[in-house]
């Protein structure tokens, strides 16, 4: 299985979350890990739950639709096997500990969702696990966030010092307006806590991943379905279909390259313009021979082809050994 550490990501990584997009259907499942491998994505996310642990009675539609799309267990290896064989990285969020139990088999690593970031008894369930954690922040609070950072490390102190603990800005709304998007949440957070932040997309489209990839976020998870138009569970309007997710990816990582990385230095493309872009020290009058050079004979002229100005106040005083007409420059072999 492949682990992950979030403090050295070399590039965004990029997660479908197929979620419970399959509804139910085991054949459409697998076709959805097959064009998130096509479309570039670096892994798929499910979600793993056994439906009478999850709701309860009295929510009797809600339950009904939770176990038509649930998976079983042995459906779900044959996923995680399947995915192996197209290359791209299975994971699930587990809505139980049981069900962690399960996929701690399975899958490298683990996500909490949002509606689990109180449900601290299972974050520590999970956190006991040792595997790398992406913890949900939708609907919660800093001090709710605060709670489940200290709850994990609790069970594993070195968690976040290793590279093995995300948190996942996200707004648990189906959609979410864009002036709720927060994105400046994913800077917020990598300050408030110290640690890789990643950020879960609920908007219609795609632009605010690659925004969020500006401030900061260091893996992009967006719903994922074959389809978005004429579907009745709502999770598939605000998902990206193959060609969306395919965009999606190509944004990102114009946006990597735009961002850039590294300490701050002149670029290549830079260091071809210095030279005509800068100035070099020249002459605003006719300056004899033999005469000591004053400030005001000086001027500042393009391109550097002669002395830096930074050096102007070292040249006052100095002799030449030609003159220089007004707006020529001062080279090196001109002073005594």
């Amino acid at each position: 299985m492949n682990t992950i550490n979030f403090k050295s990501l070399e590039k965004v990584y990029v997660i479908a979350e197929i979620g419970v997009n399959h509804e139910g259907d085991f054949d459409t499942a697998k076709r959805l890990i097959t064009l998130a491998a096509e479309a570039g994505a670096d892994a798929v996310k499910f979600q793993t739950y056994q439906a009478e642990k999850y709701v309860s009675l009295v929510q009797p539609e809600r339950l009904a639709r939770v176990k038509r799309f649930q998976l079983s267990y042995d459906q779900f290896r044959k996923l995680a096997e399947y995915a192996r064989t197209q290359g791209i990285t299975f994971f699930s969020t587990p809505l139980h500990a049981e069900d962690a139990d399960f996929l701690d088999g399975i899958a490298p690593f683990f996500k909490i969702s949002s509606g689990d970031l109180n449900n601290l008894d299972l974050i520590r369930h999970v956190a006991l696990k040792k595997k790398p954690m992406i913890i949900s922040t939708g609907l919660g609070t800093m001090d709710e966030i605060r709670n489940a950072v200290e709850t994990v490390a609790s069970a594993r102190p070195d968690a976040a010092k290793r590279g093995e603990l995300l948190l996942m800005h996200c707004v648990a709304a189906y959609p979410v307006p864009i002036e709720e998007a927060h994105l400046a949440y994913v800077r917020m957070l990598n300050e408030a806590f110290g640690m890789p932040v990643g950020y879960s997309d609920h908007t219609i489209g795609t632009i605010a991943c690659s925004l969020a990839v500006a401030a900061g976020a260091v893996v992009i998870e967006k719903h994922f379905t074959y389809q978005k138009e004429n579907q009745v569970f709502h999770d598939h309007k605000i998902s990206a279909d193959p060609q969306d997710l395919k965009q999606l990816i190509s944004a990102i990582r114009q946006t990597e390259a735009l961002l850039g990385k590294g300490p701050f230095l002149r670029t290549v493309s830079e260091e071809k313009n210095r030279q005509n872009m800068r100035r070099s020290i020249g002459a605003g009058v006719d300056i004899p021979a033999g005469v000591p050079i004053k400030k005001e004979w000086l001027v500042y002229l393009r391109p550097a082809w002669g002395i830096p100005i930074e050096r102007a106040q070292e040249i006052v005083g100095k002799k030449l050994k030609r003159e220089i007409k007004s707006g020529d420059l001062i080279k090196e072999e001109d002073l005594v």
